[in-house]
């Protein structure tokens, strides 16, 4: 067994490709050896080949700050920029692969990191690049970059290497840079991401981004939903988790009813409602999907209980006030036709869509002229 033993470890190493890693002129070969013989190293062949490349990161960033700073025109600054920050990125990604590696036991079975703490203290300033970077990738559209640098910056927070730098441990912008991190993931599409980093944008505590940060999390979802990805199932499980985390979320309850109507599970959407209801019968979203129902339903009184409810909590909800009025104006028909006294309805329908009219007077949401050029003719 010990003769085993001793074969497999000898045929775990691979001293050439060391050898070659550090003797590689460019980051890129460097990269490329550890990318086809990473797997035959041993951990501290890894560590040293990691380190290496981390070292030459390093200088590629330096090198290329410099290079920004005296460029004549605004295409080398930004190329020079953009290099820059893609080698801030290889050196905190190339730095977290050395701490994984240097922390595996050797052949004596014993753990002996020798590159945590030096990494750790270079790579620090190395992480403002990320931002840097990602501001200046988000602000020129570049959201796949943006993803990339601001994602690495949000990962890398929690990341074992950086567990005993007081720097990283107190930082309070990682929130904010989780949430932008997600929000660029979810302009490039990409919303398996964009529900990672919002998720730890919500976990950081930040209370700035919390609401926006629920948002983008249920929007990822449903964008994941709309590209095929996953199943109505999927999405209502994962609103309602997020929904069940934040039960005070008026967007994450109505994504969570949303979901579950077109899910075809209406019993279930119901039974949801009246619970809410039952707790606050004036709760503004809860009343908004029982109006909006009994509004189909052309139960007209029911809809017009429960959107006037809605506005006493959310007066200035045009949506609401849009419907009310349809309400009012469409009871106001029956009752006519009824033979029935309905010329109040009328006057309150008008002055509803009046002040959706004053609110959006080109029509952008809401088509009212026609609407009130006739409604005085009922």
């Amino acid at each position: 067994m010990l003769a085993v033993a001793a074969t497999t470890a000898s045929m775990a190493q691979n001293p050439d490709a060391l050898k070659q890693v550090m003797s590689a002129e460019k980051k890129s070969e460097a990269t490329n050896v550890m990318k086809e013989q990473a797997a035959t190293m041993t951990g501290e062949e890894r560590a040293k080949a990691y380190n290496h490349i981390v070292d030459m990161a390093i200088d590629d960033n330096s090198k290329e700050q410099a290079k920004a700073l005296t460029a004549k025109t605004p295409e080398d600054k930004a190329n020079r920029q953009t290099k820059q920050y893609k080698a801030a990125y290889d050196a905190v990604k190339y730095a977290m692969e050395c701490n994984v590696a240097d922390n595996e036991p050797n052949e004596k079975g014993q753990v002996k990191p020798k590159f945590k703490k030096k990494n750790a203290a270079r790579i620090v300033a190395l992480r403002n690049d990320l931002i840097n970077g990602g501001l200046w990738a988000y602000n020129n559209k570049d959201y796949a970059n943006a993803k990339k640098w601001f994602g690495m910056f949000a990962e890398s927070h929690s990341n074992d290497l950086f567990s005993e730098s007081e720097v990283v441990v107190k930082e309070n912008n990682y929130g904010q840079v989780s949430y932008y991190a997600a929000l660029a993931s979810y302009f490039d599409k990409d919303y398996k991401k964009a529900d990672k980093y919002a998720l730890l944008a919500l976990e950081s505590g930040d209370a700035e981004v919390k609401e926006d940060a629920i948002k983008l999390q249920l929007n990822a979802f449903q964008g994941r939903k709309d590209a095929g990805d996953v199943d109505q199932d999927y999405l209502i499980k994962k609103v309602k988790q997020v929904y069940k985390a934040y039960p005070d979320n008026e967007i994450a309850f109505g994504r969570y009813i949303g979901a579950l109507q077109e899910g075809g599970k209406k019993e279930e959407a119901d039974k949801e409602l009246q619970k809410r209801l039952k707790a606050n019968p004036n709760d503004p979203m809860a009343n908004a999907y029982v109006a909006q129902a009994a509004q189909e339903a052309a139960d007209y009184d029911k809809a017009i209980d429960a959107y006037s409810k809605v506005l006493v909590a959310q007066p200035d909800f045009m949506a609401v006030k849009y419907n009310l009025a349809t309400c009012y104006r469409n009871k106001a028909i029956d009752l006519k036709n009824n033979n029935q006294p309905y010329k109040d309805l009328i006057d309150k329908a008008k002055a509803l869509f009046q002040e959706v009219q004053a609110s959006d007077p080109d029509e952008a949401n809401f088509k009212t002229k026609y609407i009130l050029s006739t409604i005085d003719e009922l």
